[in-house]
């Protein structure tokens, strides 16, 4: 009797489910009540012979006496049924909370477990004159997520053909046919030029023959796709560029959930320092300074890979326990001061010869991040160098999709996005650094240096 409806949850999903519900959150609820009928089922009939019971009881002696004149039997049927009917979801949903709860408290306790000065020893013992990438398994998986709910999106609302009727669109057309704000929309357009479903010609942009021919409904060869699955919240903040969240309590300098970000950053930024350390950037005695830290990744692998640094790092006050936890973990203690402050308004350390900042100025608006060139500027030697650590796109042609993806995820999250090589140098030419050149790191990530001289 469950098939009729798997089908009928299965068709909305796949092809027919308003766009205000693309998450497919309650489909999915729907079609995992239908898998357990006959679990709840038996619940229902436990449930049945203990309503026979319950009238004994004094408390629904209460409801009935308080329910006389009101139709006692009419309100203690609706009571009841209201009851039966809500109590499986309620369990479902208390289920899945500690469940998710118990997965997340294994993940941290088996994260800390590998936390040690023995683990590092496999990246020590390296052959090879630079560090490998990680295989970035999950992010790849992301971003083909991205990219499919994207590309359905703009099929749902109507962009594909409208770019196709016009033939060739500026950003503020597509804007305005969207009514998004401007940061989702640049984004979207980054993933739609790295997927080849559009191309630029000059200043404006147009359908690709290969997204005309597998993306145009009437085609004969379209390609369907699933829903695309944005939230509404996300959605209302592609609409109207607001975001919350962890930007607004960093914007208050208070941290948000310290350890989830802090370990879920880690495991970007500890490979990243141990391939900043084989650059010929970093050498024995200097001062460095590690702008946002967090637990610590990139400090502690400069200080296993050089004995005579002199570190600092920089955090919020409420993530400074996480880094501490950390880098005595590595034993490094006692070589890493660690300053709890507001990185935009508190008084940074000087003078330095270094400092990084390893995926930080994709978090925020341009003006912020010229504040902090500016500061990173104020605070270094006359021949001391800014290094920037972060994923960019390409100034001559589109993609990697990868990081046109974290664009995305940094204009419905965040208030930054990824940038072009031309616009970060940009960037810290505006915060006094005249000589920058860029230059590969790892996987996806660029060493943008700043020279002060």
């Amino acid at each position: 009797m469950n098939k009729p409806l798997l089908k009928l949850v299965h068709y909305c999903r796949q092809w027919h489910w308003p766009l205000w519900m693309t998450n497919n959150t309650i489909l999915e609820y729907i079609l995992i009540l239908i898998k357990l009928y006959p679990f709840l089922s038996k619940i229902v009939q436990v449930y049945n012979f203990y309503s026979h019971l319950r009238a004994s009881f004094v408390y629904l002696q209460f409801i009935r006496q308080l329910t006389d004149n009101f139709g006692a039997s009419v309100m203690y049927s609706i009571f009841t049924h209201f009851l039966a009917a809500i109590l499986p979801i309620a369990i479902f949903f208390i289920w899945r909370y500690f469940q998710r709860r118990k997965q997340f408290l294994n993940a941290r306790k088996a994260f800390w477990k590998r936390q040690r000065p023995e683990g590092l020893s496999y990246i020590q013992s390296l052959t090879t004159p630079s560090v490998p990438p990680p295989f970035n398994l999950i992010g790849e998986l992301e971003k083909m997520q991205t990219a499919i709910s994207t590309t359905s999106l703009a099929i749902e609302m109507g962009l594909i053909p409208f770019i196709a009727k016009k033939r060739q669109v500026t950003i503020e057309q597509v804007e305005q046919f969207l009514g998004f704000a401007r940061r989702p929309v640049r984004a979207a357009v980054e993933v739609l030029l790295a997927l080849g479903v559009l191309e630029r010609r000059g200043e404006t942009l147009s359908l690709t023959e290969r997204a005309q021919i597998y993306l145009m409904q009437d085609s004969a060869l379209y390609e369907p796709l699933p829903p695309a699955r944005l939230a509404r919240r996300l959605l209302n903040v592609a609409r109207k560029g607001k975001v919350g969240g962890a930007i607004k309590r960093w914007q208050k300098g208070k941290a948000q959930t310290p350890e989830r970000w802090a370990l879920q950053q880690h495991r970007y930024s500890f490979p990243l320092g141990f391939a900043l350390a084989k650059t010929e950037f970093i050498q024995n005695g200097q001062q460095i300074l590690d702008v946002a830290g967090g637990s610590g990744a990139i400090c502690i692998a400069l200080a296993h890979a050089f004995p005579d640094l002199s570190l600092h790092l920089i955090e919020l006050p409420g993530t400074i326990p996480i880094t501490r936890k950390m880098v005595n973990q590595y034993q490094v203690a006692d070589r890493i001061e660690l300053l709890g402050m507001d990185m935009f308004t508190g008084e940074w350390p000087a003078p330095m010869d270094i400092v990084i900042f390893c995926n930080i100025f994709h978090d925020w608006s341009d003006e912020k991040c010229i504040l902090l060139a500016q500061k990173a500027h104020e605070v270094l030697k006359p021949d001391g160098k800014i290094l920037l650590i972060e994923a960019l796109l390409h100034d001559d042609r589109p993609g990697p999709l990868w990081t046109a993806h974290w664009s995305m995820a940094m204009a419905l999250f965040m208030e930054g996005r990824q940038f072009h090589g031309s616009e970060i140098t940009a960037i810290l030419h505006q915060g006094g650094f005249q000589k920058v050149h860029i230059q590969h790191l790892s996987g996806y990530y660029s060493l943008i240096v700043g020279e002060k001289a």
